[in-house]
């Protein structure tokens, strides 16, 4: 059983190692898109296999209801806002990793309460390690290398294809996801 995309639900079949059944998960692809956003992932393969591998703890604060996603909002909001030039709203919004200290990127502290590799592949960190793998090595690839690989077994080419026949969707949700997330700024000065 390959990946399919029906009805805006990717299909992903997975086989138990140990037994060799075969069972298969859903995620919509806007789920893609927050998590691609979320965990600052390189590409939409790169988060369908963080979606395969994430372990996600629940709250792990019950005073503060945080969980393992909550770094990563924040980072996504203050990213959002410092795009936006509002450097003063910005600096309202920053992450904190469960214990109330500030984090110094939402984005990893989450991929590590998940479980995942905590590599955030920036898209800037990303365009200035192309460069500099260029640079020294007169490489000529264009996408960094993944930190989070899809399990053994699973073709990362179809998937790759199959997500491609999609990427206006994903993208849109993309856009639908950050314009939701990004604070209303109220003070005008």
């Amino acid at each position: 059983m390959d990946f399919m995309v029906e009805d805006g639900m990717l299909l992903m079949p997975r086989t138990n190692p140990d037994t060799g059944q075969t069972a298969c998960g859903m995620v919509s692809l806007e789920t893609i898109a927050a998590w691609g956003e979320l965990l600052g992932t390189g590409s939409d393969v790169e988060t369908v296999a963080a979606i395969m591998q994430a372990k996600d703890p629940g709250i792990i604060d019950r005073e503060t209801a945080r969980h393992a996603w909550t770094s990563a909002y924040e980072q996504v909001e203050h990213d959002a806002l410092e795009d936006l030039n509002q450097v003063r709203a910005a600096s309202l919004h920053r992450a904190f990793t469960p214990t109330g200290a500030l984090a110094p990127d939402g984005r990893a502290e989450t991929r590590r309460l998940l479980g995942l590799d905590s590599t955030v592949t920036d898209p800037y960190e990303a365009d200035a390690a192309i460069a500099a793998a260029q640079a020294v090595a007169e490489s000529t690839t264009d996408e960094p290398e993944p930190s989070i690989r899809l399990p053994a077994g699973v073709d990362a080419t179809s998937l790759e294809t199959l997500l491609a026949e999609h990427a206006t969707e994903i993208d849109r949700a993309r856009t639908r996801f950050l314009n939701d997330v990004t604070p209303t700024i109220t003070d005008r000065r």
